[in-house]
C-alpha cells in the first residue's frame, strides 16, 4: 500500500498546477501528505504486540468516551442527535460504528486460554456503549454501511447462517421504536436532501466525465456554483448547492480524474488482498479477533466513503490509516521481504540532518502561514463587530499579507474599504476596493461572488466625479465583471439584474430583457429583476397584464416579507415599486 499511497500523493500534487484556486489546493495538499506521513509512520512503527495492542486499546478507550459523551448529550443535555465531540453526527455514527466492529471482533474471537477474566466484559462494554451512541447519532448511511460490513464480517467468521442472525437483527430495529428508526421514517421532513442526493451523484458524474484529468483538488465546492439545486417552495430556489459529492469516490474523480482513481482504488485493492490472504492463513491463531476487528474498521469506513464525506473528517481518516497499517504489518509477517525495509536503520549524516530540518522548516512554515493569517482575520472582524472598521482594514490588510493566496482576506478588505467610502465618500477606497477585489477574482475564477462584488464597485466608480472621464470605461469593466460573475454561477439573479441596469443605461433593451427573463427563469420570487421586467416590456409597448403582474408582486413581497432570514433573503423581497406603478398609469391614461 506504500507505493499506491505515494503515486496517489504525488498525482494530487501534479494536480496543484491546473487547479483554478491554488491556496486552497496546496492546503488540501498539505493534508494529504500529513496522512502519507502517518501511513509511514504507522506501518514503520507498530511491528511488536505491544505497539498494536496499545493502538487498539487506544482506540477501543477514545471510542467508548467519546460513545458516552453522545449518550450524555442525547438523554441529558437535550441534543437531537449524537455527536460527541464531532461537528457532524454522521461522522460520530462512522466512528463509534467503527468502535463496533472492532470491539466486536475481538469480543467474539477471543482464545480462551489467553483471556483475562475482565477483558470479555470491557469488550461487550465497548460494542453496547458504542452501539447505543451509533443508534442515538442516527445517521442511516453509517447504518447501511455497518449492516454491509456486518454482513461481510459474519460470513467471514460464522458463514452463511449469520447473515440470516444480521437480517433478523436489522427487523426487530425496524420494529421497536427508536431515535434510528424515526429518523429514517421522518426523513423527507427533516432532511432536505434525503431525495436529491441522487441527483448530487448525477451532475457528478457529469463533472467527471467532462473533466477527465479532474478539476484541481480540494476544488468541488467551488466548481459546484454551476451545478445549484432547487429547495423546494422557499423564497431563494437556488440558494442552496452540494459543496460535496456526498460520495468520497465521486468527489474524488471530479477532483482528481480517472488517475486518481484509480491509484486510489489500485491502493484499496492491494490492501484487501492483503487482509484476505492475512485472514485466510492466520485465522486460527490468536490474532483473529484483531485481524477480523480491523478489516471491519476499514470496511467501514470505506463503506460509508460512499454515501457521505468521511474522508473530509480527519478523526475518522487517522483511524483508517493506522488501522490499515496494522494489518498491513501483520501480513508483513508472513511475507518477511516486505519488513526488510522497515527494518533498516536509518543513517544520519549532516547533509541528511539538513535537508530534514529544511524540509520541516519549510512544512512549518506552509502550516504555520494559513493559521497565523486566519487568526489576524479573526481579530479583524472583532474590531469591525465592534464599530472599528479602520482597525478592522488594517487586520485585514495584514492577513493578506501573511497569506496573498486566500480569496476571503482581499475580498475582506474590498468590502471594508467600501464601507470607510460610503462613510468619508473619499475615492481613495474605490480605488483599493477595486484593486482587492480584483485580486480575489484572479485567484479564483470558479467564485462569482467576486466579479460580481467588482462589478458593483465599478458601477459606483461610474457615479463619481471624480471618475467622470473614466465613466465609459468603467462601465464597460462593470458589464464585463457581472457577465463573468454570470458565467461562474449561472443560477444567481444580482449579476442579470444589474448587468440589465447597465444595459438599459447603453439603450440594449432587447438584452437586457432576455437577461431578465432568464434570472426570472431561476427565481421568479426576485422581485426587483421582477418589477424591473415588467417595467421595461411596459414602456416597449410588449403586450401583457402588467396590473395583474403588480399585484403578484405584492403578494409575494407580503407573503415573505415576515420570512426573511438572512440578507440575500432580504434582497428578493425588498422592491420599489413606484416605477412600474407610475409605468401603469401613465399607460392607462393613454
Amino acid at each position: 500500500i506504500i507505493l499506491p499511497g505515494m503515486l496517489f500523493l504525488m498525482w494530487a500534487g501534479l494536480s496543484l498546477f491546473w487547479s483554478p484556486y491554488k491556496s486552497a489546493s496546496s492546503q488540501w495538499f498539505l493534508s494529504l501528505l500529513s496522512y502519507a506521513i502517518l501511513l509511514l509512520l504507522a506501518v514503520k512503527y507498530t511491528q511488536t504486540q505491544r505497539h498494536k495492542r496499545g493502538i487498539v486499546a487506544l482506540l477501543l478507550g477514545m471510542g467508548v468516551m467519546e460513545g458516552v459523551l453522545g449518550i450524555v448529550q442525547y438523554v441529558w443535555l437535550g441534543e437531537t442527535r449524537a455527536k460527541g465531540t464531532f461537528f457532524n453526527p454522521n461522522f460520530f455514527a462512522a466512528y463509534e460504528g467503527s468502535i463496533v466492529v472492532l470491539s466486536l471482533g475481538l469480543a467474539v474471537c477471543l482464545p480462551r486460554h489467553e483471556k483475562p477474566p475482565y477483558l470479555p466484559i470491557l469488550l461487550w462494554m465497548s460494542v453496547t456503549l458504542a452501539g447505543a451512541a451509533f443508534v442515538l447519532a442516527q445517521s442511516r448511511g453509517a447504518l447501511a454501511a455497518l449492516v454491509v460490513v456486518l454482513c461481510i464480517l459474519g460470513v467471514l467468521r460464522f458463514g452463511k447462517m449469520a447473515v440470516a442472525v444480521l437480517l433478523t437483527c436489522v427487523v426487530f430495529g425496524a420494529i421497536v421504536p427508536n431515535p434510528l428508526r424515526e429518523r429514517i421514517s421522518e426523513a423527507s421532513s427533516q432532511d432536505p436532501y434525503a431525495y436529491t442526493r441522487l441527483d448530487i451523484w448525477k451532475n457528478s458524474l457529469e463533472r467527471f466525465a467532462e473533466h477527465p484529468l479532474g478539476i484541481g483538488l480540494g476544488m468541488y465546492k467551488y466548481g459546484s456554483f454551476q451545478d445549484r439545486f432547487p429547495t423546494g417552495d422557499h423564497i431563494v430556489r437556488y440558494k442552496k448547492r452540494a459543496e460535496s459529492a456526498h460520495n468520497e469516490y465521486l468527489q474524488m474523480g471530479v477532483e482528481l480524474g480517472v488517475v486518481g482513481l484509480v491509484i486510489f482504488f489500485a491502493g484499496v485493492g492491494i490492501w484487501l488482498r492483503e487482509a484476505w490472504l492475512t485472514w485466510q492463513i492466520r485465522r486460527e491463531s490468536s490474532e483473529e479477533g484483531l485481524i477480523i476487528g480491523l478489516i471491519g474498521v476499514v470496511l467501514m469506513l470505506l463503506v460509508h466513503a460512499g454515501g457521505d464525506s468521511v474522508f473530509h473528517e480527519p478523526a475518522l481518516l487517522v483511524v483508517l490509516v493506522v488501522a490499515a497499517a496494522i494489518l498491513h504489518n501483520m501480513y508483513g509477517e508472513i511475507r518477511p521481504t516486505l519488513l526488510q525495509w522497515k527494518q533498516v536503520p536509518i543513517a544520519y549524516n549532516q547533509a541528511r540532518v539538513g535537508l530534514v530540518l529544511a524540509g520541516g522548516l519549510a512544512l512549518t512554515v506552509l502550516c504555520v502561514q494559513p493559521a497565523a493569517a486566519w487568526y489576524v482575520h479573526e481579530l479583524g472582524k472583532h474590531e469591525a463587530g465592534q464599530g472599528r472598521i479602520e482597525k478592522a482594514l488594517e487586520r485585514y490588510i495584514q492577513a493578506a499579507a501573511i497569506d496573498p493566496g486566500t480569496t476571503g482576506y482581499h475580498d475582506s478588505v474590498s468590502r471594508t474599504a467600501v464601507q470607510l467610502f460610503e462613510r468619508s465618500n473619499d475615492p481613495k477606497w474605490l480605488m483599493m476596493a477595486s484593486e482587492e477585489e480584483s485580486l480575489a477574482r484572479d485567484l479564483n475564477r470558479l467564485d462569482g461572488r467576486f466579479p460580481y462584488r467588482l462589478g458593483t464597485i465599478y458601477s459606483l466608480m461610474a457615479k463619481q466625479p471624480e471618475f467622470g472621464k473614466q465613466r465609459a470605461e468603467l462601465l464597460n469593466n462593470a458589464s464585463m465583471a457581472y457577465a463573468e460573475a454570470i458565467q461562474a454561477d449561472p443560477y444567481t439573479p444580482f449579476s442579470y439584474y444589474e448587468l440589465a441596469k447597465l444595459l438599459l443605461i447603453q439603450g440594449q433593451r432587447d438584452k437586457a430583457l432576455a437577461l431578465l427573463r432568464t434570472a426570472m427563469d431561476y427565481e421568479p420570487n426576485y422581485l426587483p429583476a421582477r418589477a424591473l421586467l415588467a417595467e421595461t416590456s411596459l414602456n416597449a409597448g410588449l403586450p401583457g397584464d402588467y396590473e395583474q403582474e403588480l399585484a403578484v408582486i405584492k403578494t409575494i413581497s407580503s407573503q415573505y416579507r415576515y420570512q426573511v432570514r438572512d440578507d440575500i433573503e432580504r434582497q428578493f423581497v425588498d422592491v420599489d415599486l413606484y416605477p412600474l406603478g407610475h409605468a401603469i398609469a401613465m399607460e392607462s391614461r393613454k
